[in-house]
């Protein structure tokens, strides 16, 4: 598709000077200097990628005899044979097109050939008139751009001759037909797209990966100065700077040769509003000027860079139960015509509280003292632990709840709502019994925090028996029995020692 483009725009520009170049004239040439009108517009809405800073310089190529006008290819590229057939060659849409093409050939390899520009015309987003070019000697010019936008792929380099014989006689001045250099432009849209391989996370499983995934921009004729990989992402993450892994396409990239990695990187938005990005992926000067680094125009050469990372979960989370937890990509790139940013996409990630409430059996007080503890299976026999520490819950004496916490913690333990989780009583308040239930926990996703057993959990205290009842009396008769017992036992053997 790229090809393509490239072909009908260079089809285009060819037509519009193709009958600027003539061979012979019945009359001599007028002096110069000759005047061409050129403007680079694109339209801010339909051709917005163009938009930016250009140069085009205009390096003469071949002189023009005045009398004859004949052309004579200029000496530092007479010894280009393509060039030198292509100018010598019958006029023909054809034969503007391989004088380019010869041209464009000699310039990405021994551009000094060409010498100093001629004339320079310089354009900015805000310029939408005509703008002069003043050519003083006569002859075949090769335009060519030397600054563009970071998102031009290819500016379809094109020629101007003046003076050029048009009905029978010369004409000095392209004021009559201003091109539109911005017709030539071919740019391709940069993309920054993002993933994570989970929503929801918790502190036993606190770690998440992302994938950044952004195409390259720039050209080989268009090499950037920046190219950055943003990235901001919510305070209750933090970057694992050791898990991440550049790739360009299917190469894995080098840390500190290829790119760095930039905390607090600053940049400008879309809307060129100052921001700081959490941290960036950010390409060395050595990578940008490698030809490895661009897409070369070709389906099976185009070049994407992917990032992969991890962030855990950290302290913050206990204040952001049940809210988003958000992580933001972006590219910000540019070169010497000007900077560019591509917003990305956010992805959000979710944790979730959990506590529990202990009230007397009896009376509904609330309960202090009371010990709850997390299990990973319904039998309640392995606990959860993370670094060895056990997760707890102990019941306030005034409000009979707490939220549970890493064993020696005070911060809010973060729950994974992917998981399903097993809560049972370890310790009891005193002078009350265990309540021995197994409650399972299903995190409740429309509340910060998921109570367990949805209510108040009761406890009892012993049954012990009352003063004076029933119960008395019995252990009171019982003991009168055995007394009794004992006496007569004591009276029977005092009578058989008295009878021996």
């Amino acid at each position: 598709m790229k090809t393509t483009k490239k072909i009908f725009a260079a089809f285009l520009a060819v037509m519009m000077i193709a009958l600027m170049i003539p061979f012979t004239a019945s009359a001599a040439a007028p002096n110069g200097p000759y005047t061409a009108t050129y403007v680079c517009a694109p339209n801010a809405s339909t051709e917005k990628d163009k938009v930016g800073d250009y140069d085009f310089s205009f390096f003469k190529i071949a002189d023009l005899n005045k009398t004859t006008g004949e052309y004579t290819v200029i000496s530092t590229l007479s010894t280009n044979a393509a060039l030198v057939n292509a100018v010598n060659a019958a006029a023909s849409t054809d034969r503007s097109m391989n004088i380019i093409s010869a041209c464009d050939t000699v310039y990405s390899t021994t551009p000094a050939k060409f010498g100093d520009a001629a004339a320079t015309l310089s354009f900015t987003s805000a310029d939408t008139t005509g703008k002069n070019v003043t050519l003083n000697d006569a002859g075949i010019y090769y335009i060519y751009c030397t600054k563009k936008p970071a998102k031009v792929t290819n500016v379809t380099n094109s020629l101007v001759a003046l003076p050029y014989y048009s009905n029978n006689s010369w004409v000095t001045t392209t004021d009559q037909t201003t091109v539109n250099l911005a017709s030539k432009v071919s740019t391709s849209p940069v993309q920054v797209t993002k993933t994570a391989d989970k929503t929801n996370v918790g502190d036993n499983d606190k770690t998440v990966t992302y994938t950044l995934t952004a195409s390259t921009a720039g050209s080989l004729e268009n090499k950037l100065t920046t190219y950055a990989i943003t990235d901001t992402m919510d305070d209750a993450l933090t970057l694992n700077e050791s898990s991440v892994v550049v790739k360009l396409n299917t190469t894995t990239l080098t840390k500190g040769t290829d790119y760095t990695v930039v905390k607090d990187y600053p940049y400008q938005d879309e809307n060129k509003a100052d921001k700081t990005a959490t941290f960036a992926i950010v390409f060395t000067s050595t990578m940008l000027n490698s030809d490895a680094f661009y897409d070369v125009g070709t389906a099976d050469a185009a070049k994407t860079v992917t990032v992969t990372y991890t962030a855990d979960l950290n302290e913050n989370a206990a204040s952001k139960f049940a809210t988003a937890l958000p992580n933001t990509d972006g590219l910000y790139y540019g070169n010497n015509s000007g900077m560019n940013y591509e917003p990305g996409q956010t992805v959000n990630v979710f944790t979730y509280g959990v506590n529990v409430a202990k009230v007397d059996g009896n009376t509904n007080s609330p309960l202090g003292g009371a010990v709850f503890t997390v299990y990973t299976d319904a039998a309640a026999t392995n606990e959860l632990k993370v670094g060895g520490k056990k997760v707890i819950a102990t019941t306030d004496d005034t409000t009979g709840m707490a939220n549970f916490v890493l064993e020696g913690s005070t911060k809010a333990f973060a729950f994974d709502a992917d998981l399903t989780y097993y809560v049972k009583e370890t310790a009891a308040p005193a002078g009350y019994n265990i309540n021995d239930t197994i409650f399972t926990v299903n995190i409740d996703t429309t509340k910060g925090v998921t109570q367990v057993n949805g209510a108040a959990i009761p406890n009892y205290k012993p049954v012990v028996p009352e003063t004076g009842g029933m119960g008395t009396m019995m252990f009171t008769i019982g003991g009168a029995a055995l007394i009794a017992c004992a006496g007569v036992l004591f009276l029977i053997v005092r009578k058989k020692k008295s009878a021996k």
